[in-house]
């Protein structure tokens, strides 16, 4: 797997975290997770602090951290290290579309697509959904407290937005229905394993 590129990607409470982290165990991966911690803005937009002027500070420091991160990523991957991140490039436009105007959502794409040119193209998109019962259930459990104000309508919309960008990825793409895919079941994790090793971009890496 030397410079493989995975990417896991779906709405809020997909589990992408999860499998990120349990698949680069399997597969010899660095685990890379999305930076949102790492955002200062993101607390309080989502504590109700609903501005024009601090959502286009959200969604200018994700793609700086995000920038920044997939810098850090081109680097593991020339060092021959296969990489298993759980977020792809593609969540900017849809949260920003979710929380700006339409006009600064239209900019902030045409940003994304001009970083995207120069930065690591992932080798691999595993798109990931579940019911909405199940991501509303998932948040609650895991007690964000910048989650707590997610409605199940806004998880429908992103599992929608997600679905769509899906269908537009030009790559090698393995779509994981759950609860019929269950990160946490070993033979499941496997079978996955199993079926990325069998890509044609993995065995050109071996």
């Amino acid at each position: 797997m030397n410079g493989v590129f995975i990417v896991i990607e779906g709405p809020t409470g997909a589990g992408k975290t999860t499998l990120a982290t349990r698949l680069a165990d399997v597969m010899g991966a660095v685990a890379v997770l999305d930076p949102f911690e790492a955002n200062p803005f993101l607390p309080l937009l989502l504590a109700g602090g609903s501005t024009e002027s601090l959502a286009l500070q959200v969604e200018l420091t994700f793609l700086a951290l995000r920038v920044a991160q997939l810098r850090e990523i081109a680097g593991l991957l020339a060092e021959g290290q296969a990489v298993a991140a759980d977020w792809a490039l593609m969540k900017q436009p849809i949260f920003a579309r979710v929380t700006l105007p339409a006009e600064d959502a239209d900019r902030v794409a045409a940003s994304v697509r001009v970083w995207a040119s120069v930065l690591p193209v992932p080798d691999l998109l595993v798109a990931l959904s579940a019911p909405v019962g199940v991501l509303s259930a998932r948040v609650r459990r895991r007690g964000r407290a910048m989650e707590a104000g997610v409605t199940g309508a806004q998880l429908t919309g992103l599992s929608e937005d997600f679905r769509a960008a899906c269908a537009c990825w030009a790559g090698d793409l393995i779509r994981l229905e759950q609860p019929a895919f269950d990160a946490f079941t070993d033979s499941h994790l496997r079978a996955l394993a199993d079926r990325i090793r069998q890509l044609p971009v993995l065995q050109e890496a071996r």
